[in-house]
């Protein structure tokens, strides 16, 4: 799941960006017909696209994990509600081999 409207969660009350996550989650349990567990933070930046306040949000409406867009690569004892998220956008397979590795020597915090 995302948001409804794909607002910066750091810029809205909670409140708000409840409403904005619980209205993406409806949105596409609707589509796909069942429930939706994931959660992905819009541009993912921690501390300046969500902040603490959207975690808790984010853990209080049941999902069992969220992606931030940290470099990295998810590893045991991570929070599961932050995780790194790796995006292979290159278009030869030197270029996503390079980025897996650069990954993969990232630590999370």
């Amino acid at each position: 799941a995302h948001t409804r409207s794909h607002p910066i969660l750091a810029r809205l009350s909670p409140g708000e960006a409840r409403a904005e996550i619980l209205g993406g989650k409806a949105d596409l349990e609707g589509i796909v017909g069942r429930e939706v567990e994931l959660f992905a933070y819009p541009n993912g930046r921690p501390g300046v696209d969500y902040t603490a306040d959207s975690v808790q949000v984010v853990k209080s409406m049941g999902f069992a994990a969220a992606v931030s867009t940290n470099w990295g690569v998810a590893r045991k004892g991570c929070d599961l509600f932050q995780l790194p998220r790796f995006t292979p956008w290159d278009r030869g397979a030197l270029g996503f081999a390079l980025r897996s590795m650069r990954n993969l020597r990232v630590v999370p915090q």
